[in-house]
């Protein structure tokens, strides 16, 4: 037999779940031959999760998907956790990487859409209507999905209530009233703020970290209607003044959604099975959690009396 070397597996959020956990596997005996007994069988807790190995080796790491920590990923971060393991020959380590995931991107149900025939609910849109964008004018819809999504009672998940965007949260007028968007739903920020924090003309931020719980804020309806709006390629569409993404596909955009909705978008977009990114780059720059909080408080209304302060001033 030889002497244990290092096991690594990985887990994503939201990806193969089942009964609400996301799981992998490993045989560290296939290092020390295969005889029975070579290890000490147990099951290991972690910050995470768990890690439950066998007299064989065989080894299965389990994560709760639904905990905080792990549904507060976003795509490229990650989580890291390191299980010790006993053998005879001696111990050795099961490393396991948590990647994160976004949620897609959604417009809600009663959201305006301009087009070029003037705005238009997105509710009422469907695939090969045309729509205005900011970089590249009239667009046709290449796919349209909507998704009716429950949020009350113990089966609903929080992470899924919808961002209110009041108006006049991102600059005057921006909205030019109160929407409803999903938490990764980026909008786009441009002018002094992009420039001053970013050196950058605009930038896409999430709007679920952009909360400030004034402007911007979790809304605790009972029930919401997501939209996603797909073309050729990632576009900037205006509704209600406000600039923000069309759904993204690249990455992990897809792993949200349900197989029958994924195949359809995969038949559609078929580069998308096997080449990561393959639908092409983000319309703009996408900000981090942590650079978006930079912007979150500079997006807070003023309080009242101060404003008032400085127009009886001008």
């Amino acid at each position: 037999m030889g002497i244990p070397v290092p096991q690594s597996g990985t887990v994503t959020e939201d990806s193969g779940v089942v009964g609400g956990f996301i799981t992998a596997t490993g045989n560290a005996n296939y290092y020390l031959g295969n005889d029975n007994g070579d290890w000490t069988a147990e099951t290991i807790s972690g910050t995470y999760g768990s890690l439950t190995i066998d007299d064989d080796g065989v080894w299965t790491y389990s994560a709760d998907n639904a905990q905080a920590s792990i549904q507060a990923l976003d795509a490229g971060e990650t989580l890291t956790e390191v299980f010790t393991i006993t053998s005879t020959n001696g111990t050795t380590s099961v490393t396991i990487t948590i990647n994160g995931a976004d949620e897609p991107p959604c417009f809600t149900r009663g959201t305006l859409i301009d087009t070029p025939h003037g705005p238009r609910p997105v509710e009422d849109l469907r695939a090969g209507d045309e729509v205005l964008t900011s970089d590249n004018g009239p667009q046709k819809i290449k796919w349209i999905g909507s998704r009716r999504i429950g949020l009350t009672g113990a089966a609903a998940d929080p992470r899924l209530r919808p961002v209110r965007l009041k108006a006049g949260a991102i600059a005057p007028g921006v909205p030019s009233a109160d929407m409803l968007v999903s938490p990764m739903h980026r909008v786009l920020i441009g002018g002094a703020h992009a420039q001053l924090h970013f050196g950058k003309d605009e930038v896409l931020a999430a709007a679920k970290h952009l909360v400030n719980g004034q402007s911007i804020f979790i809304d605790p309806v009972a029930e919401v209607e997501y939209y996603h709006i797909l073309f050729d390629r990632h576009q900037i569409l205006i509704s209600m003044n406000l600039a923000s993404e069309s759904f993204y596909p690249g990455g992990v955009g897809l792993t949200a959604f349900e197989d029958g909705v994924r195949e359809e978008i995969l038949t559609l977009f078929p580069e998308l099975r096997s080449l990561d990114g393959a639908y092409g780059p983000s319309a703009r720059d996408v900000l981090k959690r942590y650079e978006a909080a930079l912007l979150k408080h500079a997006l807070k209304p003023e309080p009242a009396l101060k404003r008032l302060l400085a127009s009886r001033a001008a």
